[in-house]
């Protein structure tokens, strides 16, 4: 239901937690999930509790392996879509899970794409046994992204 809140639990790959999000439901056509999230509300994560300076504007595909945040200084333009390459979402109506598979794409409205955290996936690969099916969704996942971004695709063509 549009207005109502959710809870994003994301976590690592063996389970452990590893991200607790509130959002509230902007709009949910069965396929794709589209949730907000004001700035400075708390974020727990792993390393502690932050809170954003970014209102975000967030995508969830239920039958793709990323998101996509759209974040804005409250009050200005976009900043930033900051893109986490995951498993696809389970969502309850009340909860939404994913697995973080630690690759990121950065994207600005420039059009500088950055991949990130490569290492991570490397380390995180060979840590939690990563199985190849998994490797190949997430690399594929990064190139999606990516074109997407590079063809100023939805959700990259707003402004």
């Amino acid at each position: 239901m549009p207005g109502s809140r959710i809870l994003l639990r994301a976590t690592k790959y063996d389970g452990t937690a590893h991200w607790i999000q509130p959002f509230q439901v902007v709009s949910d056509d069965g396929t794709l999930l589209v949730t907000q999230y004001r700035a400075r509300t708390p974020i727990y994560t792993s390393r502690g509790e932050f809170r954003s300076p970014y209102d975000s504007l967030v995508y969830f595909w239920r039958d793709r392996w990323y998101n996509v945040f759209r974040l804005s200084r409250p009050g200005c333009q976009i900043a930033l879509w900051y893109c986490n390459i995951t498993t696809p979402p389970t969502f309850d109506g009340c909860q939404l899970g994913y697995v973080d598979l630690d690759l990121d794409v950065a994207v600005r409205p420039n059009g500088c794409i950055d991949l990130l955290d490569e290492d991570e996936f490397e380390r995180h690969q060979r840590k939690y046994g990563y199985p190849s099916d998994v490797i190949e969704h997430a690399e594929a996942a990064a190139r999606e992204v990516t074109s997407l971004a590079r063809a100023k695709a939805f959700p990259f063509s707003e402004r």
